[in-house]
């Protein structure tokens, strides 16, 4: 009986050498930290999260280029809504949307000419995509079709949203007056 007494704190020493090299090779998720950091490694920035998008403000100017809030020149409406301006390019105009920051309306990036109207069609939201439900303008630079005067009035049919009438710019080189499809 007295070598187990003395045998019995050497067991426990033992035991708790070894429950310690344990707690010391892995975190608590059981890898070590060189798979950790060679795991990570492998990633591209691609896959880890999404790239932000551009500020509509940053926009080149070229068809079908998009981003997020306004670009600069043009306010925003009082409760939303969709709009168009010219830009401060000859032949492009903004395209304004709210709605969904993660499922935006967004335009595509030619717009078509039906008899003197201009026609503006938006890329469709996947149906099964989860949106949240947060109100943010959208811009998508859009490509007039050719022969559209825009040292007159001209009329822009949005999609499904509606119509408006985008008046000419107040100068050459500057972004001209937003219209905006009113809201019913």
């Amino acid at each position: 009986m007295t070598s187990l007494r003395r045998l019995a704190p050497a067991v426990s020493l033992v035991a708790l050498l070894a429950l310690t090299a344990c707690g010391t090779d892995t975190d608590s998720g059981g890898t070590t930290p060189t798979e950790e950091s060679s795991s990570a490694e492998e990633t591209t920035p691609s896959e880890e999260a999404p790239e932000a998008p551009l500020n509509a403000a940053d926009l080149t100017i070229e068809a079908g280029a998009n981003g997020v809030d306004l670009p600069d020149g043009i306010d925003a409406p009082s409760n939303g809504g969709t709009g168009a301006a010219w830009t401060a390019e000859d032949g492009y105009l903004y395209v304004v949307t709210f709605g969904s920051s993660t499922c935006p309306t967004v335009a595509e990036g030619e717009a078509t000419l039906e008899g003197s109207d201009v026609v503006v069609t938006f890329e469709k939201v996947e149906d099964n995509k989860p949106c949240t439900m947060d109100m943010r303008a959208w811009t998508t630079v859009v490509k007039a079709p050719e022969g559209v005067d825009e040292s007159a009035d001209v009329t822009v049919k949005l999609d499904e949203a509606g119509s408006v009438v985008l008046t000419p710019r107040a100068a050459a080189g500057q972004v001209g007056e937003a219209a905006w499809v009113e809201q019913s």
